[in-house]
């Protein structure tokens, strides 16, 4: 479950995206628009949930990344006996956290928030190990 402040952080992300949003500078263009599309580019175009031109920032987007990219389907898992994330079977130290907080927001969702990025890390762990083989 979320806490008052993830959620707050969440709630500020969004009002941030909907102000930049209603600014449009010239110079943005959304992107599919850009020439030098990378895979990242391609696949976060084909995947995420985008408005006005703009990835969505939030939670859900942030589990697309985390349940459909090949780099991170069912890597990790959610243990409630040490109340932490599994990578590939080992706890998740805060660095690593951050680490793929960096690397989601440095290929897919640049203007996410980490807040959002660990509830979706805690959500998707949940998730695989509810459809993990028995």
């Amino acid at each position: 479950m979320l806490s008052e402040k993830q959620v707050e952080a969440v709630e500020q992300t969004t009002a941030e995206l909907n102000r930049r949003r209603t600014q449009k500078p010239e110079a943005a263009q959304p992107v599919a628009e850009k020439p030098s599309d990378d895979p990242d580019r391609v696949w976060a175009k084909q995947n995420l949930r985008w408005r006005d031109g703009f990835p969505l920032l939030d939670i859900a987007n942030a589990m697309r990344v985390l349940d459909r990219h090949e780099d991170y389907k069912g890597r990790f898992r959610y243990n409630d006996d040490v109340d932490k994330v599994l990578d590939k079977g080992s706890i998740m130290l805060d660095w690593r956290v951050l680490e793929v907080c960096a690397d989601i927001q440095e290929r897919f969702l640049p203007d996410i928030s980490e807040t959002a990025i660990r509830a979706a890390l805690t959500v998707s762990g949940n998730r695989n190990n509810v459809n993990k083989p028995s």
